[in-house]
């Protein structure tokens, strides 16, 4: 039972590690409007001066 547990664990703890830079990237958003028209599926706002999701 505890090493059920144990297992659990360590394939939680890989699991995250593996995810958590693909997560990351992922917040970042473009700051730039030239860059906002090359990102996919992402619209430059001109009120905020920002790029935001369509």
């Amino acid at each position: 039972m505890v090493s059920k547990i144990i297992r659990g664990a360590v394939l939680a703890g890989v699991l995250f590690s593996v995810s958590a830079p693909y997560v990351a990237y992922a917040a970042d958003a473009p700051k730039t409007k030239a860059d906002c028209k090359k990102a996919k599926d992402m619209k430059w706002d001109a009120t905020t001066h920002a790029c935001v999701k369509k």
